[in-house]
């Protein structure tokens, strides 16, 4: 090849590459605007009605600062730095089409924090509009998904912090509470799809709602307060004052695509352990020692549970151990349960207690409702030959058929700064108080 072809070779080259080096469709940052919350309640015009929540990247948070307090502008839509917009439309791609024709920049999913569907359409079924959302580019698989009694709209509106002024970040960080108090599963978009496809289990979501801050009852009492350690509160119902009116507790849970009930703030932690997502959690037990004194445990998830699964006369018997690391927070009895001689006890009523929880909570997914949010199926699975034997036994349709078999094992690891707690003496006390 002498030197003139080959000089002409390269030149083609380059001609070839220019194009591929453009970025044609590329776009500048503040061109776009990033939704942050989509939600989806049942239209009244249209077949749907979608809420979509995105910053105004206004320095300061716009008139969240400096509205009077009232935390933005009912007509506007302004929440705490961001818009809140609702349209009906007849596909929830379409209504982005027709919320652009009214902003001044392209709205993009690509940074979209939430996905919020009404209670209401969660029951009739969710498919429809998880699909179009798994096809389209733009969309991340770390998008959490969430079910709200009442309206998303609603629960959007009060999509707020009074800490921090960064609203993306202050939706990533309210997940993280699932990791440190259990009430509710931290549940990825990504997770939600595949568990609606595969024949091993049933999808869950975050269970969410609004609280009007009116649970709370008057300052008069009638006497002494009731002790309610498993007291279960539903989204917006805690009694409390103060702070945010959202509210993320408990678990929403699926046969298909379909919610078909709930578990309880309480009954989540348990399902959390059984499924090995459980990091920590204070736990109040009364003290069945002395009625009305309680005393309070931190709980962590030591290691993942272990899992058998096998056929014993044609039912599916599933063995499921975990273990529970226990730190303890307070005696209010001041009893010694952190010596040595106590401690196998403590550890047994621990034991029995979580163990009972676990039991129940399992129960109810299979006489309630028949759906195996724990996945058991995926261990039953290693008993069938084929994947064409799996999907004909169909064990979505048999999980209420299993016999589960619960262990849980306790180690009391810590007992706080103090290594034995001492008597209180008092004007009143009679001699050294004993055990």
């Amino acid at each position: 090849m002498t030197k003139q072809s080959l000089s002409w070779l390269l030149a083609l080259a380059i001609i070839i590459c220019l194009p591929l080096s453009g970025c044609y469709d590329a776009k500048e940052i503040d061109e776009e605007v990033y939704a942050l919350v989509i939600g989806v309640d049942e239209g009244v015009q249209n077949k749907i009605r979608l809420t979509f929540q995105y910053a105004t990247y206004k320095e300061g948070g716009g008139k969240a600062q400096g509205g009077g307090g009232n935390g933005g502008d009912e007509e506007s839509g302004e929440v705490d730095g961001t818009i809140v917009a609702t349209i009906e439309a007849s596909s929830l791609l379409e209504g982005i089409n027709l919320i652009n024709a009214t902003v001044n920049r392209q709205i993009s999913l690509m940074h979209a924090k939430m996905l919020v569907f009404s209670e209401e359409y969660a029951r009739e079924g969710v498919a429809k509009y998880v699909e179009p959302l798994v096809r389209f580019r733009e969309v991340r698989e770390f998008m959490r998904i969430v079910v709200c009694k009442g309206k998303a709209e609603d629960f959007i509106k009060e999509n707020r912090s009074f800490i921090g002024s960064n609203p993306a970040k202050n939706i990533e960080l309210i997940f993280e509470q699932s990791k440190n108090t259990g009430y509710f599963p931290d549940v990825f978009f990504s997770d939600f799809y595949q568990d609606l496809l595969t024949p091993y289990g049933q999808p869950t979501a975050i269970y969410a709602g609004v609280n009007d801050l009116t649970q709370m009852a008057s300052d008069v009492g009638t006497g002494e307060p009731p002790l309610r350690t498993e007291e279960d509160y539903e989204p917006g119902s805690i009694p409390r004052k103060g702070g945010t009116k959202k509210e993320l507790s408990g678990t929403a849970v699926f046969d298909g695509d379909r919610m078909v009930g709930t578990l309880s703030q309480r009954e989540t932690r348990f399902f959390l352990m059984g499924i090995g997502e459980f990091k920590r959690g204070f736990f109040t037990l009364e003290d069945p020692n002395i009625p009305g004194y309680i005393y309070v445990l931190e709980i962590r998830l030591a290691g993942e549970p272990k899992l058998k699964a096998r056929f014993a006369n044609a039912i599916p018997v599933i063995d499921l151990e975990l273990s529970l690391d226990i730190n303890i927070i307070s005696i209010q009895s001041r009893k010694h349960y952190e010596k040595l001689a106590n401690i196998p006890k403590l550890e047994t009523e621990v034991k029995l207690h979580f163990e009972k929880g676990l039991r129940e909570t399992i129960e109810k997914t299979q006489t309630e409702w028949n759906a195996d949010i724990f996945h058991f199926g995926r261990k039953i699975a290693g008993n069938f030959g084929t994947i064409e034997e799996l999907e004909a036994y169909n064990w979505n349709r048999h999980y209420q058929e299993a016999k589960v078999n619960v262990k849980v094992n306790t180690h009391l690891r810590r007992s706080g700064f103090l290594f034995e707690a001492a008597p209180v003496h008092s004007s009143t006390t009679e001699g050294e108080q004993k055990e």
